[in-house]
Protein backbone atom coordinates (compact mmCIF):
# COMPACT_ATOMS: atom_id res chain seq x y z
CA UNK A 1 0.00 0.00 0.00
CA UNK A 2 1.31 3.44 -0.98
CA UNK A 3 2.50 5.55 1.94
CA UNK A 4 0.29 8.54 2.66
CA UNK A 5 1.67 11.98 1.89
CA UNK A 6 2.16 14.56 4.62
CA UNK A 7 0.21 17.60 3.46
CA UNK A 8 -0.06 21.24 4.53
CA UNK A 9 -2.56 23.91 3.53
CA UNK A 10 -1.57 27.58 3.24
CA UNK A 11 -4.67 29.76 3.31
CA UNK A 12 -7.84 28.79 5.19
CA UNK A 13 -10.40 30.78 3.20
CA UNK A 14 -13.53 29.47 1.48
CA UNK A 15 -11.72 27.32 -1.08
CA UNK A 16 -9.98 25.39 1.70
CA UNK A 17 -13.41 23.91 2.45
CA UNK A 18 -13.04 22.08 -0.88
CA UNK A 19 -9.39 21.05 -0.55
CA UNK A 20 -9.23 19.90 3.07
CA UNK A 21 -11.85 17.12 2.87
CA UNK A 22 -10.27 15.82 -0.33
CA UNK A 23 -6.83 15.75 1.28
CA UNK A 24 -8.13 13.87 4.30
CA UNK A 25 -9.80 11.20 2.19
CA UNK A 26 -6.47 9.90 0.93
CA UNK A 27 -3.54 11.51 2.76
CA UNK A 28 -2.48 13.01 6.09
CA UNK A 29 -3.38 16.64 6.71
CA UNK A 30 -0.50 17.61 8.97
CA UNK A 31 -0.84 21.39 9.26
CA UNK A 32 -2.78 24.45 8.15
CA UNK A 33 -1.75 28.09 8.03
CA UNK A 34 -3.47 31.47 7.76
CA UNK A 35 -2.44 35.01 8.64
CA UNK A 36 -5.69 35.23 10.59
CA UNK A 37 -4.54 33.35 13.68
CA UNK A 38 -8.05 32.64 14.98
CA UNK A 39 -9.08 31.17 11.63
CA UNK A 40 -5.94 29.01 11.50
CA UNK A 41 -6.66 27.79 15.03
CA UNK A 42 -10.28 27.04 14.21
CA UNK A 43 -9.49 25.07 11.06
CA UNK A 44 -6.58 23.28 12.74
CA UNK A 45 -8.63 22.20 15.73
CA UNK A 46 -11.54 21.11 13.55
CA UNK A 47 -9.19 18.88 11.59
CA UNK A 48 -6.99 17.72 14.47
CA UNK A 49 -3.80 19.07 12.93
CA UNK A 50 -1.17 21.67 13.73
CA UNK A 51 -1.87 25.29 12.83
CA UNK A 52 0.30 28.32 12.12
CA UNK A 53 -0.04 32.02 11.42
CA UNK A 54 3.20 32.06 9.40
CA UNK A 55 3.78 29.82 6.39
CA UNK A 56 7.52 30.29 6.91
CA UNK A 57 7.19 28.77 10.35
CA UNK A 58 4.99 25.94 9.08
CA UNK A 59 7.44 24.97 6.37
CA UNK A 60 10.37 25.25 8.79
CA UNK A 61 8.81 23.08 11.50
CA UNK A 62 6.84 20.48 9.55
CA UNK A 63 8.19 17.72 7.31
CA UNK A 64 5.78 18.01 4.39
CA UNK A 65 5.55 16.28 1.04
CA UNK A 66 2.94 18.58 -0.54
CA UNK A 67 1.33 21.92 0.21
CA UNK A 68 -1.86 23.41 -1.21
CA UNK A 69 -1.40 27.15 -1.82
CA UNK A 70 -4.81 28.81 -1.37
CA UNK A 71 -3.66 32.30 -0.46
CA UNK A 72 -4.40 35.75 -1.89
CA UNK A 73 -2.90 35.88 -5.36
CA UNK A 74 0.01 38.24 -4.63
CA UNK A 75 1.86 36.00 -2.14
CA UNK A 76 1.71 32.74 -4.09
CA UNK A 77 5.18 33.16 -5.57
CA UNK A 78 6.65 33.75 -2.11
CA UNK A 79 5.06 30.58 -0.72
CA UNK A 80 6.02 28.53 -3.79
CA UNK A 81 9.63 29.73 -3.59
CA UNK A 82 9.98 28.56 0.01
CA UNK A 83 8.30 25.26 -0.86
CA UNK A 84 10.89 24.70 -3.60
CA UNK A 85 13.75 25.43 -1.22
CA UNK A 86 12.29 22.93 1.26
CA UNK A 87 11.78 20.24 -1.39
CA UNK A 88 7.98 20.35 -1.10
CA UNK A 89 5.67 19.78 -4.09
CA UNK A 90 2.71 22.15 -4.43
CA UNK A 91 -0.76 22.71 -5.84
CA UNK A 92 -1.86 26.31 -6.47
CA UNK A 93 -5.45 27.43 -6.87
CA UNK A 94 -6.06 29.53 -9.97
CA UNK A 95 -4.63 31.95 -10.96
CA UNK A 96 -0.97 31.02 -10.80
CA UNK A 97 -0.09 34.54 -9.64
CA UNK A 98 -1.58 38.05 -9.51
CA UNK A 99 0.35 39.14 -12.63
CA UNK A 100 1.54 37.42 -15.77
CA UNK A 101 5.11 38.49 -15.07
CA UNK A 102 5.13 36.90 -11.62
CA UNK A 103 3.59 33.72 -13.03
CA UNK A 104 6.49 33.54 -15.51
CA UNK A 105 8.93 34.02 -12.62
CA UNK A 106 7.32 31.11 -10.82
CA UNK A 107 7.71 28.86 -13.84
CA UNK A 108 11.33 29.95 -14.20
CA UNK A 109 11.84 29.13 -10.52
CA UNK A 110 10.91 25.51 -11.16
CA UNK A 111 13.69 25.27 -13.73
CA UNK A 112 16.09 25.74 -10.81
CA UNK A 113 14.28 23.02 -8.85
CA UNK A 114 13.44 20.37 -11.47
CA UNK A 115 12.68 17.77 -8.80
CA UNK A 116 9.70 19.83 -7.58
CA UNK A 117 6.33 19.02 -9.12
CA UNK A 118 3.62 21.65 -9.27
CA UNK A 119 0.23 22.28 -10.82
CA UNK A 120 -2.43 24.97 -10.87
CA UNK A 121 -6.09 24.04 -10.40
CA UNK A 122 -8.25 24.44 -13.51
CA UNK A 123 -10.73 21.86 -12.34
CA UNK A 124 -13.35 22.70 -14.97
CA UNK A 125 -11.24 21.03 -17.63
CA UNK A 126 -12.05 17.79 -15.78
CA UNK A 127 -15.81 18.28 -15.94
CA UNK A 128 -17.62 15.52 -17.80
CA UNK A 129 -19.40 18.04 -20.01
CA UNK A 130 -16.13 19.62 -21.14
CA UNK A 131 -14.36 16.31 -21.71
CA UNK A 132 -17.28 15.16 -23.85
CA UNK A 133 -17.26 18.45 -25.76
CA UNK A 134 -13.54 18.14 -26.52
CA UNK A 135 -14.08 14.58 -27.77
CA UNK A 136 -16.94 15.72 -30.03
CA UNK A 137 -14.83 18.54 -31.46
CA UNK A 138 -11.73 16.38 -31.90
CA UNK A 139 -13.72 13.88 -33.94
CA UNK A 140 -15.56 16.56 -35.96
CA UNK A 141 -18.96 15.19 -34.95
CA UNK A 142 -20.52 18.47 -36.13
CA UNK A 143 -17.87 19.48 -38.60
CA UNK A 144 -15.43 22.36 -38.40
CA UNK A 145 -15.51 24.88 -35.54
CA UNK A 146 -16.61 28.32 -36.72
CA UNK A 147 -16.89 30.40 -33.57
CA UNK A 148 -17.00 30.48 -29.77
CA UNK A 149 -19.11 32.42 -27.30
CA UNK A 150 -18.87 32.52 -23.50
CA UNK A 151 -20.58 34.40 -20.68
CA UNK A 152 -20.22 34.82 -16.93
CA UNK A 153 -23.11 36.80 -15.45
CA UNK A 154 -22.77 36.78 -11.66
CA UNK A 155 -23.44 39.07 -8.71
CA UNK A 156 -20.88 40.16 -6.15
CA UNK A 157 -21.96 42.72 -3.54
CA UNK A 158 -19.70 44.78 -1.31
CA UNK A 159 -20.04 42.24 1.50
CA UNK A 160 -18.13 39.76 -0.69
CA UNK A 161 -15.12 42.09 -0.71
CA UNK A 162 -15.46 43.07 2.96
CA UNK A 163 -15.23 39.40 3.95
CA UNK A 164 -11.83 39.15 2.21
CA UNK A 165 -10.58 42.69 1.45
CA UNK A 166 -7.69 41.51 -0.76
CA UNK A 167 -10.23 40.58 -3.45
CA UNK A 168 -11.00 44.25 -4.08
CA UNK A 169 -7.38 45.46 -4.23
CA UNK A 170 -5.60 45.08 -7.55
CA UNK A 171 -2.18 45.05 -5.90
CA UNK A 172 -3.18 41.84 -4.09
CA UNK A 173 -5.69 40.16 -6.40
CA UNK A 174 -4.30 41.29 -9.76
CA UNK A 175 -7.78 42.30 -10.89
CA UNK A 176 -11.44 41.50 -10.54
CA UNK A 177 -13.92 39.62 -12.70
CA UNK A 178 -11.43 38.39 -15.29
CA UNK A 179 -8.70 37.01 -13.05
CA UNK A 180 -10.89 35.84 -10.18
CA UNK A 181 -14.25 34.66 -11.55
CA UNK A 182 -13.93 34.34 -15.35
CA UNK A 183 -10.49 32.80 -15.73
CA UNK A 184 -11.88 29.24 -16.08
CA UNK A 185 -14.20 30.35 -18.87
CA UNK A 186 -11.45 32.23 -20.69
CA UNK A 187 -9.33 29.11 -20.32
CA UNK A 188 -12.05 27.19 -22.18
CA UNK A 189 -11.89 29.64 -25.09
CA UNK A 190 -8.12 29.48 -25.52
CA UNK A 191 -8.01 25.72 -24.98
CA UNK A 192 -10.48 25.18 -27.84
CA UNK A 193 -9.38 28.05 -30.08
CA UNK A 194 -5.62 27.49 -30.03
CA UNK A 195 -2.97 30.06 -30.95
CA UNK A 196 -4.25 33.63 -30.76
CA UNK A 197 -3.96 36.04 -33.69
CA UNK A 198 -5.51 39.13 -32.13
CA UNK A 199 -7.15 40.36 -28.91
CA UNK A 200 -9.36 43.38 -28.31
CA UNK A 201 -11.63 44.34 -25.47
CA UNK A 202 -12.13 46.44 -22.39
CA UNK A 203 -13.00 46.48 -18.71
CA UNK A 204 -15.12 48.74 -16.52
CA UNK A 205 -16.67 48.97 -13.07
CA UNK A 206 -20.38 49.57 -12.86
CA UNK A 207 -20.84 48.79 -9.17
CA UNK A 208 -18.71 49.07 -6.01
CA UNK A 209 -16.93 52.00 -7.67
CA UNK A 210 -14.58 52.61 -4.74
CA UNK A 211 -12.74 49.37 -5.52
CA UNK A 212 -9.86 49.49 -8.00
CA UNK A 213 -10.82 46.31 -9.89
CA UNK A 214 -13.17 45.64 -12.79
CA UNK A 215 -16.58 44.05 -12.43
CA UNK A 216 -17.51 44.00 -16.13
CA UNK A 217 -15.59 43.03 -19.27
CA UNK A 218 -15.89 42.18 -22.97
CA UNK A 219 -13.22 40.43 -25.04
CA UNK A 220 -12.99 39.64 -28.76
CA UNK A 221 -10.48 36.96 -29.80
CA UNK A 222 -9.35 35.85 -33.24
CA UNK A 223 -7.31 32.65 -33.56
CA UNK A 224 -4.76 31.70 -36.20
CA UNK A 225 -7.04 28.95 -37.50
CA UNK A 226 -9.80 31.42 -38.34
CA UNK A 227 -12.01 30.75 -35.31
CA UNK A 228 -13.52 33.83 -33.68
CA UNK A 229 -14.55 34.09 -30.03
CA UNK A 230 -16.42 36.57 -27.87
CA UNK A 231 -16.55 36.72 -24.07
CA UNK A 232 -18.75 38.94 -21.96
CA UNK A 233 -19.06 38.98 -18.21
CA UNK A 234 -20.19 41.00 -15.23
CA UNK A 235 -20.49 40.82 -11.47
CA UNK A 236 -23.41 43.26 -11.57
CA UNK A 237 -26.09 40.80 -12.57
CA UNK A 238 -29.25 40.46 -10.46
CA UNK A 239 -28.22 36.91 -9.51
CA UNK A 240 -25.60 34.26 -10.22
CA UNK A 241 -26.58 32.58 -13.47
CA UNK A 242 -24.94 29.61 -15.12
CA UNK A 243 -21.68 30.08 -16.95
CA UNK A 244 -22.29 29.50 -20.64
CA UNK A 245 -19.93 28.24 -23.35
CA UNK A 246 -21.22 27.91 -26.92
CA UNK A 247 -19.36 26.36 -29.85
CA UNK A 248 -20.69 27.10 -33.33
CA UNK A 249 -19.88 24.35 -35.84
CA UNK A 250 -20.77 23.69 -39.47
CA UNK A 251 -23.31 21.02 -38.59
CA UNK A 252 -24.72 22.26 -35.29
CA UNK A 253 -24.00 24.07 -32.02
CA UNK A 254 -22.75 22.80 -28.68
CA UNK A 255 -23.57 24.58 -25.43
CA UNK A 256 -22.36 24.00 -21.89
CA UNK A 257 -24.74 25.51 -19.33
CA UNK A 258 -26.24 24.46 -16.01
CA UNK A 259 -23.63 21.71 -15.73
CA UNK A 260 -24.72 19.98 -18.92
CA UNK A 261 -23.54 19.69 -22.52
CA UNK A 262 -26.24 20.25 -25.12
CA UNK A 263 -26.16 19.66 -28.87
CA UNK A 264 -28.50 21.69 -31.06
CA UNK A 265 -28.80 20.35 -34.58
CA UNK A 266 -31.54 21.30 -37.05
CA UNK A 267 -33.46 23.07 -34.31
CA UNK A 268 -33.54 20.06 -31.99
CA UNK A 269 -31.60 20.15 -28.73
CA UNK A 270 -30.48 17.11 -26.75
CA UNK A 271 -28.30 16.52 -23.70
CA UNK A 272 -25.01 14.75 -24.40
CA UNK A 273 -23.47 14.80 -20.90
CA UNK A 274 -24.09 15.94 -17.32
CA UNK A 275 -21.58 17.06 -14.71
CA UNK A 276 -21.52 15.86 -11.14
CA UNK A 277 -22.63 18.41 -8.57
CA UNK A 278 -20.10 20.06 -6.28
CA UNK A 279 -20.34 19.52 -2.54
CA UNK A 280 -19.68 23.13 -1.52
CA UNK A 281 -20.81 25.44 -4.35
CA UNK A 282 -22.21 24.40 -7.71
CA UNK A 283 -19.91 26.72 -9.66
CA UNK A 284 -16.85 25.00 -8.18
CA UNK A 285 -18.11 21.77 -9.75
CA UNK A 286 -17.05 18.36 -8.52
CA UNK A 287 -13.77 18.03 -10.39
CA UNK A 288 -11.35 19.28 -7.73
CA UNK A 289 -11.13 15.69 -6.53
CA UNK A 290 -10.08 14.45 -9.99
CA UNK A 291 -7.59 17.29 -10.37
CA UNK A 292 -5.99 16.71 -6.97
CA UNK A 293 -5.92 12.93 -7.38
CA UNK A 294 -4.22 13.27 -10.78
CA UNK A 295 -1.47 15.35 -9.19
CA UNK A 296 -0.86 12.99 -6.29
CA UNK A 297 -0.94 9.94 -8.55
CA UNK A 298 1.73 11.56 -10.73
CA UNK A 299 4.25 12.23 -7.97
CA UNK A 300 7.33 10.14 -8.57
CA UNK A 301 5.94 8.69 -11.81
CA UNK A 302 7.04 9.35 -15.36
CA UNK A 303 3.52 10.04 -16.62
CA UNK A 304 2.32 13.49 -15.57
CA UNK A 305 -1.46 13.57 -15.43
CA UNK A 306 -1.80 17.12 -14.16
CA UNK A 307 -1.97 20.50 -15.90
CA UNK A 308 1.44 22.08 -16.41
CA UNK A 309 2.06 25.56 -15.07
CA UNK A 310 2.99 26.69 -18.58
CA UNK A 311 -0.45 25.71 -19.88
CA UNK A 312 -2.06 27.84 -17.18
CA UNK A 313 -0.20 30.90 -18.46
CA UNK A 314 -2.35 31.12 -21.60
CA UNK A 315 -5.54 32.39 -19.99
CA UNK A 316 -3.55 34.69 -17.70
CA UNK A 317 -1.84 36.21 -20.78
CA UNK A 318 -5.22 37.02 -22.36
CA UNK A 319 -6.37 38.68 -19.15
CA UNK A 320 -3.12 40.64 -18.79
CA UNK A 321 -3.39 41.90 -22.38
CA UNK A 322 -6.89 43.24 -21.67
CA UNK A 323 -5.77 44.88 -18.42
CA UNK A 324 -2.96 46.63 -20.30
CA UNK A 325 -5.22 48.04 -23.01
CA UNK A 326 -6.79 50.85 -21.08
CA UNK A 327 -7.63 52.53 -17.83
CA UNK A 328 -10.36 51.13 -15.66
CA UNK A 329 -13.39 53.44 -15.67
Amino acid sequence: MEEKKRVGVVGCGVISEVHIPLIKRRDNLVAVCDVKSELAKKIGEENSCNYYESFNQMLEKEELDVIHILTPHNIRYEVAELACKKGVHFIIEKPLAHTYEEAVRLIDLLKIYPEIEATVVYQNRRNKSYIKLKDELKNFKCGKILGLEATVFWRRDLDYYKSAPWRGKKVESGGGLLINQAIHTIDYLQDIGGEIKSISGGISKLKNVDLDIEDTAAIKLEFNNGIEAFFSGTLCNFSNTSISLKVYCQGGNYTIRDGQLFLNRNGEEKILEKDEKGEIKDYYGASHEIEIKSFYDSLGNNEKLYLSLTESLKSLKIITDIYERGDLK
